[in-house]
C-alpha cells in the first residue's frame, strides 16, 4: 500500500517533456534543468527527439496532439506557439508572469515572444543569437590573423587558412543550415529594416530588393570556401571542424557554443565569436520557449510551478552558461557569462541595438515557409549553375504565395 501510495505521489509530481535537444551540450543545459526541478521536488520525464532543427519533434509532437495524447510540456516556438494558443491547445501562464514579475524584468522582445493576444502563453528558457561567426582562437594565433570583423577580414583569413591547409569554413549543405547561414546574409546585406520587412512576409515584392539578390551571391561564396561537395553533415559535425581545427570559421547559432563548451573548449582561449560581418550591433534571435499543453489530465498547478522554476535567476543562469544561449532577464550579472555570452546579452540589453526574428528557426515563418525557403536555398547553393536570380524570383514566389 505505501508503495503504491508512492508510486502515485511520484507520479503527480511528475511532467512529461517533448523536446529536441539532444547533442552534447543541449543535454548539459537540460540536466541543468532536470536537477533544478528535482530539487523543488518536480520530476521532468525526459522525451527528446533528436534531429537537426527540430523537424523530426514537431512531427512527433503534432501527432501526439491530434492523437489526443500531447505532453504536459513541449519545445514549441514562434509561429507554432501563436497558432497553438489560438486553438487553444496551451495553457495561459499569466498569474506565474505576474508572481514572477516578468513584465518588469525579462527583456521585452522576449515577453513579446511568449506573448499572445494579451495572454502570457509559453515559459522562455534563453535567447540565442543566429548571426555568430566563430572561428578557432589556436588557428587565429598561429597564423597571425585578424579578428574576422568584417567580409575583407573573411577572405584574407580564408586566404591564409587554405595556404596553411585548413579548409576556410565549415559547412553543411542541410537545408536549415544553409537558411542559418543566409538569413544572416539577410541582414549583413539588407540591414535591419530591410530584414523586418522580409520576416513580417507582408510585402513579398521585399524579396525582390536588389540585397538579397547580394545576399545569394555572399550565400555562393561563403558555400565556395568551404570546399568541393562538402555534402550534409549535422551541425555537431561541423561544429567539431571548427573545434579540431579542421576549419577555420563557422557561421552558427550560438548553440554551437554550448556544444563546444561540452567537448572542453573555453570561449576566448579556444574559440572565439564575432558577429556576423555588418551585424554588429543587430541580433538575429531565436527564443527558447516551454509551452504548457492542455490535455484531459489537468497537470495546470505542476506545469505552472515549472514555468515558475525555470524563469528563476539562478535557473536562467545554469541553464543557458551550458546552452551557449542567453538568460530571458535583464537582471542578471553579466560578468557569468562568457566572451560570446557577454556580447549577445549586452547587444540585447543596448537601447540602440536592432532586434529582429529568425526566419529559418520558427521566430517569423510558419513551418511550410520556413521549409520551402530553406528547400529553395538548398538547390540554389547545390546547382552551381541556378543564377542568383532565379533563386530569388524563386524565393519571392514562396513569400508570395504564402501570404495569399
Amino acid at each position: 500500500m505505501l508503495v503504491a501510495s508512492f508510486t502515485t505521489l511520484a507520479h503527480a509530481q511528475s511532467l512529461d517533456v517533448l523536446h529536441w535537444w539532444t547533442s552534447a551540450g543541449e543535454k548539459r543545459a537540460v540536466d541543468q534543468l532536470v536537477q533544478q526541478l528535482d530539487r523543488r521536488g518536480l520530476v521532468w520525464n525526459d522525451a527528446a527527439i533528436p534531429g537537426g532543427g527540430g523537424m523530426a519533434a514537431v512531427k512527433v509532437l503534432k501527432g501526439r496532439v491530434l492523437a489526443g495524447d500531447p505532453p504536459d510540456v513541449a519545445q514549441v516556438i514562434g509561429r507554432t506557439l501563436t497558432d497553438w494558443s489560438d486553438l487553444g491547445l496551451v495553457l495561459p501562464l499569466d498569474d506565474v508572469a505576474q508572481r514572477g514579475r516578468w513584465k518588469s524584468t525579462m527583456f521585452p522582445v522576449v515577453l513579446q515572444v511568449v506573448s499572445h493576444g494579451g495572454r502570457v502563453v509559453a515559459a522562455p528558457l534563453g535567447v540565442h543569437r543566429i548571426n555568430t561567426l566563430f572561428y578557432n582562437q589556436a588557428l587565429w594565433t598561429r597564423l597571425k590573423l585578424q579578428a574576422p570583423r568584417s567580409w575583407d577580414d573573411v577572405a584574407q583569413a580564408a586566404a591564409a587558412l587554405r595556404r596553411a591547409g585548413v579548409t576556410p569554413l565549415a559547412w553543411s549543405d542541410e537545408p536549415w543550415q544553409v537558411a542559418t547561414v543566409f538569413e544572416t546574409l539577410l541582414l549583413a546585406e539588407g540591414g535591419a529594416s530591410l530584414y523586418a520587412e522580409l520576416a513580417a512576409a507582408q510585402r513579398p515584392q521585399a524579396w525582390a530588393d536588389a540585397r538579397v539578390l547580394r545576399a545569394l551571391a555572399r550565400l555562393r561564396w561563403l558555400r565556395q570556401l568551404a570546399g568541393d561537395a562538402p555534402g550534409e553533415p549535422r551541425w555537431t559535425d561541423t561544429t567539431r571542424q571548427l573545434y579540431r581545427g579542421e576549419a577555420g570559421m563557422l557561421i552558427m547559432g550560438d548553440w554551437a557554443s554550448g556544444e563546444l563548451m561540452a567537448w572542453g573548449a573555453q570561449a576566448g582561449r579556444d574559440y572565439a565569436c564575432a558577429p556576423v560581418p555588418d551585424t554588429a550591433d543587430m541580433h538575429l534571435y531565436s527564443v527558447d520557449t516551454l509551452a504548457m499543453l492542455q490535455s484531459r489530465r489537468k497537470r495546470d498547478a505542476l506545469q505552472e510551478k515549472l514555468a515558475d522554476i525555470v524563469t528563476q535567476p539562478a535557473v536562467q543562469l545554469a541553464y543557458n552558461q551550458a546552452k551557449g544561449s542567453v538568460p530571458v532577464r535583464t537582471d542578471i550579472d553579466a560578468a557569468q557569462l562568457d566572451d560570446c555570452a557577454r556580447d549577445s546579452w549586452q547587444t540585447l540589453a543596448h537601447p540602440g541595438s536592432r532586434l529582429v526574428p529568425s526566419i529559418a528557426h520558427r521566430m517569423a515563418a510558419d513551418e511550410s515557409t520556413k521549409d520551402a525557403l530553406a528547400d529553395a536555398l538548398h538547390r540554389f547553393v547545390t546547382n552551381a549553375s541556378q543564377s542568383p536570380e532565379r533563386a530569388q524570383e524563386r524565393l519571392v514566389a514562396i513569400v508570395r504565395g504564402a501570404a495569399r
